[in-house]
């Protein structure tokens, strides 16, 4: 199935697709293969480039599906609304066309959790090892869908162990069980509150703060996460002049970022990761210093 599709606003698909965001998409000749659910889809600009064309092969979810999943239908910059001084970094502005995708939440689940201690490449061959042992075959296509919680928790930590996961094994394969035995509501986790949300997310094996707010921003539509990794750490603390914080001091911090902080964070951690030093925003308020007691006088240990 073909679809031509309509975008709003800037589109950079080489930044989308390479920004750690989603690990089962690959370049080919001017365009990016991936599969999304059970269909395999060939996506590229169209040939006056301001339109998107999308092939699609499997399960063709439709182009209104497509134009969710690759977010066509905002302009980026109105994330920009509650932080203008943003504009003034430089390389900031180029990087509007990076597009946050609205994946699955169990797979982004499992992608993030193949991603701790691990770079791209690894996180990539770790997910697509997954799906190629475990998931259905696609027709038309060579390649398989990602396996369901279900199909997962059925698996042994060996067989996980020898695609690479090594000690992320046992999380995956005890989240996969979990969630088997007992589905999140992925409709209540978008409306909770934010710390709610983060906490249920954290009862998973495996699952810390970092990996709870990448699976809310990537996999539940949550603009309002934030999630801290080393970059971030950086960068956060470069901007709001700090040299030490905690996380959730920087968190605070993001919220002058707005709504859409979840999304300019995705780009602040291009920058960091790739570029020169942050310029400085508004200060992160430094964090009140206890005042210590005075210690009672200690008693002479000679006798009187």
């Amino acid at each position: 199935m073909r679809h031509h599709l309509s975008v709003h606003g800037p589109l950079d698909l080489d930044l989308t697709f390479t920004c750690g965001q989603a690990f089962r998409w690959t370049p080919e000749k001017g365009a990016w293969r991936g599969v999304v659910g059970r269909a395999e889809a060939l996506v590229r600009r169209d040939d006056a480039g301001e339109g998107l064309v999308v092939a699609a092969s499997g399960e063709d979810p439709g182009a209104r599906a497509w134009a969710a999943y690759l977010r066509l239908e905002e302009d980026p910059a109105i994330h920009l609304a509650g932080a203008a001084e943003l504009r003034s970094i430089p390389g900031f502005e180029p990087l509007l066309g990076l597009r946050l995708l609205r994946q699955d939440p169990w797979e982004t689940i499992a992608s993030f959790l193949c991603s701790a201690a691990a770079n791209i490449v690894k996180i990539s061959r770790c997910v697509e090892g997954i799906a190629s042992r475990f998931g259905d075959p696609i027709p038309g296509t060579a390649r398989r869908a990602f396996p369901a919680a279900a199909t997962l928790a059925r698996a042994r930590e060996g067989e996980l162990r020898a695609l690479g996961l090594g000690f992320r094994a046992p999380f995956l394969l005890e989240t996969a069980r979990s969630l088997d035995k007992d589905p999140l509501s992925w409709n209540t986790l978008q409306r909770a509150p934010i710390a709610e949300a983060r906490a249920t997310l954290q009862s998973l094996p495996g699952v810390g703060a970092k990996i709870a707010d990448c699976i809310l921003l990537f996999g539940l539509d949550r603009l309002d996460a934030y999630p801290v990794d080393r970059w971030i750490r950086r960068a956060t603390m470069e901007m709001a002049g700090r040299r030490r914080a905690k996380d959730r001091e920087l968190d605070e911090w993001a919220l002058r970022l707005g709504p859409g902080r979840g999304y300019l964070q995705q780009l602040l951690f291009h920058l960091r990761r790739n570029g020169g030093p942050l310029p400085r925003l508004t200060p992160l308020p430094q964090a009140p210093v206890a005042r210590r007691r005075h210690a009672p006088p200690k008693r002479s240990r000679s006798r009187a």
